[in-house]
């Protein structure tokens, strides 16, 4: 993904949610060149609460086992990308997507 002006992260990630709408932290952590799906996951918490005072808000779909539809819960503020279901202990989980909305 080039720009020809300089953006942050952030604001690609941003960016890209108002293009394509709801998106998954893996794409983005390909796309954007991520070294860690913990620094996406902070740059995320961030975008959380910076768009509020735009009046919108970062919707999350929580993380879901493929092999028994287990789906992960999402504490306010605590985002995960889990390894391994505690149901059925398969580790084939999808990652977490996002998607902005208006309040």
């Amino acid at each position: 993904m080039e720009d020809s002006t300089w953006t942050t992260k952030r604001q690609k990630i941003i960016k890209l949610l108002e293009k394509f709408g709801l998106l998954d932290l893996q794409t983005l952590m390909v796309e954007l060149e991520y070294e860690s799906k913990y620094s996406l996951i902070e740059d995320i918490q961030s975008i959380a609460k910076s768009v509020r005072n735009e009046g919108k808000v970062l919707l999350v779909e929580p993380p879901r086992c493929y092999a028994c539809g287990y789906e992960f819960e999402i504490h306010e503020g605590k985002m995960k990308i889990p390894s391994k279901c505690p149901e059925c202990k398969e580790q084939r989980i999808s990652w977490p997507r996002i998607k902005l909305a208006p309040k």
